[in-house]
């Protein structure tokens, strides 16, 4: 499905669409939580201000608000080689039947041709009894069955739910009702079991749906990938290496799970973690769904614009001095980093190690395609003819910021002259083990930063040209940066992350000698 006139990345809408150049086109039939928005509480007993968001279902037309939003769900329209269009559908919760009546009528989608369910949840089955509305009437149920592609945990409990639509037959004496037509198929909770519906195939992606649950996403699409996750807490490793960048490839578009914008949630993506993910993942394009009334779709919608345009491309350049007094070294790159502004970078900063004879530029572009980055870094060795013969550069690497916390609530390791980094560098043997090597260094951070006193921020970098990521920690002052050193028993709380793989590990601790515009910021 190739996207021709898209929706902006951000929160989608209900009603949204997406069409392709081969005629395809992605219908959003919902993009809320189970109790949907306008919130009915909000509207009942309002709040004073009123909430901004729900109110306005009082004023604007569900066709015409972009906060109203029915349970999740998503309508494939597929066009085959042949022309031939296929409706497939995912997931039919409680407000399916006023989906159908607002979208169905409005896109002129004639029928549903599949079914895939992502799991048994009320807002994911509760429409079922409605299919019937979308299928020829029959007063003997004498129709062809719809396909429905579901887990057998999801089966098992939609014959509990539901008996009626299961049932094959009918017991002695017992009436003719008529009840929607399906063909139940059972599917494998594998990245590795694909399956086919209408045509289209589709790859089933587990995800936690809270730690006692799994739940299906689908990843799908001929000429364009994409993976629908509509509910989601947390991503097993080899499901997030299929649909990751650094993984199986990247993909174009991913729609995911977000339920509230502030905070965590134990069954859920928060706009916190959900941003995280996209990070590490990687896709082109990301629209999130499954959002409660905080979110205001104009108002956040700038937010997210404004945080897809500020994610920067670092460089990181690693200078070995071949002389024993560096000031002039450090006079050169301060020329250099005043240069590099023509050339489009945003950030630039000097570090000196404090115990080892190296010297690393760091510099912060936005957004580059790789061919760019390639004529960069070759302009860029080009312009450091000045300081060829007082320093070797040992490394140049592009990397991505994919997780960052903040002393202050944000996700980024600011830092001014005179600032102490602390920074530690994972080097995997291949890239067969980034993924998880990746991982495990937001582990490691995670675990760390938290306990670190004195550290105001830190970072998580991503190479993207080499197996291998490294951590930045940001601490006012020397003193405990040595501390916490001297007093964590490193080799303890970093092995136990590492020890099945082979990496190397680095570590070395650094001065901020120099910031241009003052302040620098490495933002995730």
């Amino acid at each position: 499905m190739e996207n021709q006139k898209p929706l902006q990345n951000g929160n989608n809408v209900d009603g949204g669409l997406l069409t392709g150049v081969d005629g395809s086109a992605l219908i959003f039939l919902g993009t809320g939580c189970s109790s949907a928005v306008p919130n009915a509480m909000c509207l009942l007993q309002p709040s004073d201000p009123p909430c901004h968001v729900c109110s306005q279902s009082l004023s604007i037309p569900p066709e015409h608000n972009p906060n109203y939003r029915c349970n999740t769900s998503l309508l494939i329209d597929y066009c085959s080689t042949n022309g031939i269009h296929n409706y497939i559908i995912i997931d039919v919760g409680k407000t399916f039947k006023e989906q159908v009546l607002r979208w169905f009528t409005f896109h002129k989608i004639p029928r549903i041709d599949s079914i895939v369910l992502t799991h048994e949840h009320a807002d994911a089955v509760l429409g079922l009894d409605d299919v019937r509305v979308v299928q020829p009437h029959s007063p003997t149920n004498d129709i062809d069955p719809t396909a429905i592609y579901l887990t057998q945990y999801a089966m098992d409990s939609i014959a509990t739910k539901f008996p009626y639509l299961v049932q094959k037959k009918l017991r002695e004496g017992q009436e003719v009702r008529r009840v929607a037509q399906l063909d139940w198929k059972i599917i494998e909770e594998s990245s590795d079991k694909p399956f086919v519906a209408s045509g289209l195939k589709f790859v089933p992606l587990p995800v936690m749906h809270g730690e006692d649950y799994i739940c299906l996403g689908f990843l799908f699409g001929e000429k364009s990938k994409v993976a629908y996750i509509s509910d989601v807490s947390r991503f097993p490793s080899n499901t997030e290496y299929v649909i990751s960048k650094n993984g199986a490839g990247q993909l174009d578009l991913l729609i995911l799970d977000c339920l509230y914008k502030k905070g965590s949630h134990n069954v859920h993506l928060c706009l916190p973690q959900a941003l995280e993910a996209l990070k590490r993942i990687c896709p082109k394009r990301a629209l999130l769904i499954g959002m409660t009334h905080d979110f205001d779709h104009h108002k956040d919608n700038e937010f997210l614009m404004e945080w897809s345009q500020r994610n920067l491309d670092v460089t990181l350049f690693v200078f070995k001095p071949t002389v024993v007094l560096v000031d002039e070294l450090i006079e050169s790159l301060k020329r250099f980093c005043v240069c590099t502004e023509d050339l489009g970078c945003t950030q630039t900063s000097i570090l000196k190690s404090i115990h080892g004879n190296l010297i690393v530029w760091y510099g912060g572009w936005k957004k580059k395609s790789t061919e760019n980055k390639e004529v960069l870094i070759q302009t860029l060795l080009s312009m450091l003819t000045s300081v060829s013969s007082m320093a070797i550069v040992t490394q140049h690497s592009f990397f991505d910021s994919y997780a960052g916390e903040s002393r202050d609530g944000s996700n980024a390791a600011k830092f001014s002259t005179g600032n102490i980094i602390s920074m530690s560098l994972i080097s995997s043997p291949s890239f067969s083990e980034l993924h998880d090597v990746t991982y495990a260094n937001l582990a490691i951070f995670k675990s760390r930063f938290s306990k670190m006193e004195g550290a105001t921020s830190g970072v998580c970098l991503k190479c993207q040209t080499m197996p291998m990521v490294a951590c930045f920690y940001v601490w006012k002052t020397l003193l405990p940066c040595y501390s916490w050193i001297l007093n964590s028993d490193c080799r303890k709380t970093v092995l136990p992350y590492l020890d099945r793989f082979s990496p190397s590990v680095k570590y070395d601790i650094f001065w901020v000698v120099y910031v241009r515009e003052n302040v620098g910021e490495i933002k995730n």
